[in-house]
């Protein structure tokens, strides 16, 4: 991967990161509530801070991407391959998996990780 490429993948990460974060807050103020809801929409954490579009994913489909550091999920056709490589997709959703400085990142920045900054 050349340099150009790395560094986009780190961008990507960076925002990807920052979509993850939000919707950590989501789901931690969605458990304060009585009301439990089978299907929540999550913001789509792709690398385009501009997207402002919603996911329908239940809590269990949520915590299964959540389970690896590096993989967030996003909307059909809003997948990177320069930066990212798709690990499942389902009707609603796509997973992605972050690769290269991106991958690393990602883990890093984790806010469920004890490593997270």
């Amino acid at each position: 991967m050349s340099s150009g490429e790395e560094a986009r993948g780190l961008r990507a990460a960076q925002n990807q990161a920052f979509f993850r974060a939000v919707n950590e807050r989501v789901e931690a103020l969605s458990t304060v509530s009585e009301v439990v809801l089978p299907m929540r929409y999550w913001v789509c954490e792709c690398e385009d801070l501009s997207c402002t579009e919603r996911m329908a994913m239940t809590v269990a489909e949520y915590e299964e991407v959540r389970a690896h550091p590096s993989r967030f999920a996003v909307l059909d056709g809003h997948v990177v391959p320069e930066v990212e490589r798709v690990v499942s997709t389902a009707d609603r959703f796509v997973v992605v998996e972050k690769i290269g400085a991106g991958r690393t990142y990602a883990a890093e920045h984790d806010p469920r990780s004890n490593s997270s900054a």
